[in-house]
């Protein structure tokens, strides 16, 4: 009798001793990641350190301890550990952990190995947001602009919620000539991003695409590389020069091209040019409207079935004028100043988009 309660004894310390400790790896791991979000990358990974000589197989510290290695541009620790989780089929973690992996070869000059290496995740994990993103990426550092707008596009169809996914594929389509769905995929970025640095960036670059500012001999600070090529492409003519007009998708871009032209000059005519906000709501009404008569003749592809029924949709609702203000609060201060006064309406557009078409406001 004396031995089994010995033995359930025994049990119970190390069943409580093992809950301790796992309490211990899962209080440093948050500490961590909260030092990891301040940008405390250093004390971050003493903290992932700590959890690791507590439990070395906790896998989502070797994850994290990768993404502190990663910000921190030690590409070495950062594959280092991302590859032990890699190892591990931890299947919660491999996506990310893939990713990691990618970036930090990347940024080691070995970009088709990256490549190479995300593909076999999406091979051991099934089509993934993320892979297919950073795959993107990859091979828009390349300069390979068809493969970008391939994997991005996937990405989205899997996830729409991510704005950087929005921005690369803005980017790539307008390298590509695809000027008409650059531009409201700039918006959809807008929409899910509306006030970092980049998206101030992206505003000024969609100017240029729209023809409402002209295209500068320097071109736009964009995000995802260090810095911007100029490409050869139609995308980076002067504003004087005709963007490419050829029948795309089944939509005729000489009717959009002339949209734009002629609101430009009526407003010039009226002397209203010099208020950049103003020409742009109505540069972007007259996109619009011509789209809206055009979508007969217009194939199936996801630009049509997705992006353009949404922005006709705003188009036709009450909130165009708030959505317009919300997606240029980080370009325009006086965008900014009118959605802090105007918090009714700022909060029905929220609810409405968050929400869709059967949002009824109070």
């Amino acid at each position: 009798m004396k031995k089994l309660i010995a033995i359930i004894f025994f049990i119970f310390v190390v069943f409580f001793n093992a809950i301790s400790q796992s309490n211990n790896v899962q209080t440093l791991i948050k500490e961590g990641v909260v030092l990891h979000d301040s940008a405390e990358y250093k004390k971050a990974i003493k903290k992932f350190e700590q959890a690791l000589k507590i439990n070395p197989k906790s896998m989502l510290a070797l994850y994290e301890i990768s993404l502190s290695y990663l910000e921190l541009k030690d590409y070495k620790n950062a594959a280092k550990y991302s590859t032990q989780v890699i190892n591990s089929n931890d299947k919660k973690l491999s996506a990310g952990a893939y990713a990691v992996k990618s970036e930090a070869m990347a940024e080691m000059k070995q970009i088709d190995n990256a490549i190479a290496l995300l593909q076999e995740g999406l091979m051991k994990n099934g089509d993934s947001y993320l892979l297919h993103f950073n795959i993107a990426l990859n091979h828009y550092k390349k300069g390979d602009i068809d493969k970008t707008l391939k994997h991005v596009s996937r990405a989205i169809e899997l996830d729409k919620t991510h704005s950087g996914a929005f921005l690369l594929n803005a980017y790539a389509q307008r390298d590509k000539g695809l000027w008409v769905r650059s531009i409201y995929s700039f918006q959809m970025f807008l929409l899910l991003e509306p006030d970092s640095k980049r998206s101030k960036n992206a505003f000024e670059e969609m100017l240029q695409t729209m023809l409402v500012k002209p295209v500068t001999e320097k071109p736009v600070e964009r995000s995802f590389i260090q810095q911007q090529l100029m490409r050869n492409t139609p995308a980076n003519t002067p504003q004087h020069e005709i963007p490419p007009l050829s029948t795309e998708e089944g939509l005729n871009r000489n009717f959009v091209y002339s949209a734009i032209k002629s609101t430009l000059d009526s407003l010039k005519a009226e002397k209203k040019e010099a208020d950049v906000y103003f020409v742009f709501t109505k540069v972007n009404r007259a996109v619009l409207t011509v789209l809206e008569k055009e979508i007969e003749n217009i194939r199936s592809g996801s630009f049509w079935t997705f992006h353009y029924p949404f922005f006709k949709s705003i188009l036709n609702s009450n909130h165009y004028k708030t959505f317009c203000r919300y997606i240029s609060v980080s370009y325009f201060p006086e965008s900014l100043e009118w959605w802090e006064n105007n918090k009714t309406e700022a909060e029905n557009f929220i609810n409405w988009f968050e929400n869709g078409e059967d949002y009824e406001e109070n």
